[in-house]
C-alpha cells in the first residue's frame, strides 16, 4: 500500500492570557513571572485577562468572548493574509462553556447567546466565512481536539488552511463548579510539586493557523506531525489511576509522527496540579518512555484555561521549539508524583526541536499532539480509499408523550441490565446510555476490535444546557450547596464518557456542537475510518433540552480493501 505524505504547518498565531498578548505572555513566561492573582469577585486565585489590552477591548454587538475570538482571529488573518471568506479556509472553535455567563438569571429558557454554535456562527459571520464553522466541545482537551480535527481535515485535501480559535472565560458558573469539587488551590497552583493542593483557573483566548502551504509557516517552521484522542473508559471526573488512556493517545500520536522517545526534546503535559491528574500523567509518561525527557507544565503562569488551554499551550510549545528553550515549571520545587519526571523551575536549553503536548479532561478524555521542527519526523496518513465503510446498524431513541424521566426509566428497565449508576446520570447521559446499549445489542462488537479501535463521535445543538440550567438554578437560588454531581455533567462529552465506561470504548471520542441541521458527527466518523484512526465508530446526534430529545445513532465499520 503506497503511503501518502503531507505536511501540516503551524502558521500565524495570537494570544490573550492573564499575562497579556502574545509578546507579553512569552516574555513573562521566559522571565518566570505569573499572571495568577487573587480575585475578589470569584474569591480565588486565578488568571484573568487584563481589561486594558487591545485584544480585550469590547466590540459593539458582541459578547466579551466573541470579541476576544474576533480580535485574535483578526490578528492571524492580518499576519497571514488567509481569508475566511475563501471556501478553502475552515474556522474551528474550541470551548467548554462558551457564553455560559449569559445563563445567570435567565430562568428556564436559555438565551440564544448561550448556545455554543450561535457564538461560533456569529464570529464566522463577522469575517464573512464561506464555510460553516466547526465547534468542538470536549472538556479540557477541546483545544487539542480542535487542532487534531483541523489536521485530519487538511489531510483529506478538502481545504488548504484551518484557523483554530480556543476561548474560555472565568465566571461564577465555572468557579463555583470547580470549588464544589474542592479542587481549587488557595494559592497559585504548583504542578507536579510535593506541596500541590489543587488547580488555579484561568481565562484565555488563542488563535492558530494550520496550513498545508509551507510558505504560510511561521519561521522557524514547525509541523503538526501527529495527534490522537482516547478515553480512559474508567471514570467521568477522575483520571485513570494507571495512566493507560493518556498513554494510548501519546503512543498513537508518536506513531503517526514516525518518531520514538529518543527524538523528543520536550514534553508539555496537562499539569493541573491536582493530586490525581499529575500522578496519572507521571505513569502515562513512563509507559510512553518519556519520563526522562525535559518536561514542563504551563498552568502556573496563566492558570487552567479549560477549552482554550490546548490552543494556548500549543502556541507556547511551538515558540519553545523555535527559540530552543524549555521553560521552567512555575511553582514546582520538588517532585510529588510516583515516578520521577525531568522537571525544573528554571529555563533550560532545548536539545531537540520536537515536543509531545498532552491534555486530559472530564469524561475520561485524553489527547496528545506531536510538534516538531522541519525534517524531524515523517507525518503520514492512510489513503482514504484504503477502507470500505459499511453501516452495520442504526438506532433512534423512540419519542413519547410521557415525561422524559418516566419514559427513560422504562426504557432502561426493559434492558434488564442493572446499573445503579444510571439513576445518578444527567438526562443527556441516560438518553445516550440507552441508545448505545440498544444499538450494540442489534450489532454486537463481539470483541472483534481492540478498545482503542472503537470510537464514539457525537453532535448536538444544545451541548449540555439542560444540566447547565440546573447548575445555574442552584447558583441563582443560593439556598443550597453547589452540587459536584450536577456540575460534572455540565459538559456534553461526559455523556460519551458514560457510554465509553459501559462498553469499554477507548478510541477517539469527539463531541461537535452544530446548529441542529448538520451531519458533522457522521462526516467525522467516516474521516476517522477512512484515515485508519478507528475500525468501528458509533456516531450520530445526542440532543436533549427541556424534556425534548433527539438521539439517533449509527454503527459504522471499516472493511479493508484488498489492493
Amino acid at each position: 500500500m503506497a503511503e501518502a505524505i503531507r505536511h501540516i504547518w503551524l502558521g500565524a498565531d495570537a494570544l490573550a492570557t492573564a499575562l497579556g498578548d502574545r509578546a507579553a505572555t512569552l516574555a513573562a513566561i521566559e522571565a518566570g513571572r505569573t499572571g495568577l492573582a487573587a480575585s475578589e469577585a470569584l474569591r480565588m486565585v486565578c488568571g484573568a485577562i487584563p481589561s486594558d489590552m487591545p485584544l480585550a477591548e469590547p466590540l459593539a454587538g458582541y459578547t466579551r468572548m466573541e470579541a476576544l475570538m474576533i480580535r485574535t482571529i483578526g490578528e492571524v488573518v492580518a499576519q497571514s493574509g488567509v481569508r475566511l471568506d475563501d471556501a478553502r479556509v475552515q474556522l474551528i472553535v474550541s470551548t467548554t462553556k462558551g457564553n455560559i455567563d449569559r445563563l445567570k438569571g435567565c430562568g428556564a429558557e436559555p438565551p440564544e447567546e448561550a448556545f455554543i454554535y450561535a457564538c461560533a456562527r456569529r464570529v464566522a459571520e463577522y469575517f464573512g466565512a464561506a464555510r460553516r464553522p466547526i465547534a468542538v466541545s470536549n472538556a479540557c482537551i477541546s483545544g487539542l481536539s480542535a487542532l487534531i480535527v483541523g489536521q485530519r481535515l487538511l489531510l483529506t485535501g478538502e481545504c488548504d488552511a484551518v484557523v483554530v480559535a480556543g476561548c474560555d472565560l472565568l465566571s461564577e458558573f465555572i468557579a463555583e463548579g470547580f470549588r464544589s469539587f474542592k479542587s481549587v488551590s488557595e494559592r497559585p497552583c504548583r504542578p507536579y510539586d510535593a506541596e500541590r493542593d489543587g488547580l488555579s483557573l484561568g481565562e484565555a483566548c488563542g488563535a492558530l493557523l494550520l496550513t498545508a502551504d509551507r510558505e504560510q509557516a511561521q519561521e522557524p517552521a514547525i509541523e503538526l506531525l501527529g495527534g490522537a484522542v482516547t478515553n480512559d473508559a474508567n471514570h467521568i471526573s477522575g483520571p485513570s489511576r494507571t495512566g493507560d488512556g493518556l498513554y494510548y493517545a501519546i503512543r498513537e500520536a508518536m506513531e503517526q509522527a514516525g518518531i520514538g522517545p529518543e527524538a523528543v526534546g520536550l514534553v508539555n503535559a496537562h499539569g493541573t496540579a491536582t493530586l490525581y491528574n499529575d500522578e496519572m500523567e507521571s505513569k502515562a509518561l513512563v509507559w510512553a518512555g518519556l519520563d526522562g525527557v525535559p518536561m514542563n507544565g504551563l498552568k502556573g503562569y496563566f492558570g487552567h484555561t479549560l477549552g482554550a488551554s490546548g490552543v494556548v499551550e500549543t502556541i507556547v510549545c511551538a515558540e519553545q521549539l523555535r527559540r530552543g528553550i524549555v521553560y521552567g515549571t512555575k511553582g514546582y520545587e520538588s517532585s510529588g508524583v510516583p515516578f520521577a519526571l525531568n522537571l525544573s523551575p528554571q529555563n533550560r536549553p532545548l536539545e531537540q526541536p520536537c515536543c509531545v503536548k498532552t491534555a486530559s479532561g472530564f469524561g475520561g478524555c485524553n489527547a496528545a499532539v506531536v510538534l516538531a521542527g522541519e525534517g524531524c519526523g515523517t507525518s503520514a496518513f492512510v489513503p482514504a480509499d484504503t477502507y470500505r465503510i459499511v453501516e452495520r446498524a442504526a438506532y433512534r431513541l423512540p419519542q413519547s408523550t410521557r415525561p422524559f424521566a418516566e419514559f427513560i426509566r422504562e426504557e432502561f428497565r426493559a434492558l434488564e441490565a442493572p446499573d445503579m449508576k444510571f439513576y445518578k446520570m444527567s438526562d443527556l447521559s441516560k438518553a445516550l446510555y440507552v441508545a448505545v446499549e440498544r444499538l450494540l445489542r442489534e450489532a454486537p462488537l463481539d470483541g472483534r476490535f481492540a478498545p482503542t479501535e472503537v470510537a464514539l463521535v457525537l453532535s448536538n445543538r444544545a451541548a449540555s444546557l439542560d444540566t447547565d440550567l440546573e447548575h445555574q438554578r442552584i447558583l441563582d437560588a443560593a439556598t443550597e450547596p453547589v452540587s459536584p454531581a450536577v456540575f460534572v455533567y455540565t459538559l456534553p462529552n461526559v455523556a460519551a464518557g458514560e457510554a465509553c465506561i459501559r462498553h469499554r470504548i477507548q478510541g477517539d471520542n469527539t463531541f461537535f456542537i452544530d446548529d441542529g441541521d448538520d451531519a458533522s458527527a457522521e462526516r467525522y466518523a467516516r474521516l476517522l475510518l477512512g484515515q485508519g484512526h478507528a475500525r468501528a465508530v458509533i456516531c450520530g446526534r445526542c440532543e436533549l433540552l427541556g424534556g425534548e430529545w433527539d438521539v439517533a445513532l449509527k454503527l459504522l465499520e471499516a472493511e479493508e480493501i484488498i489492493q
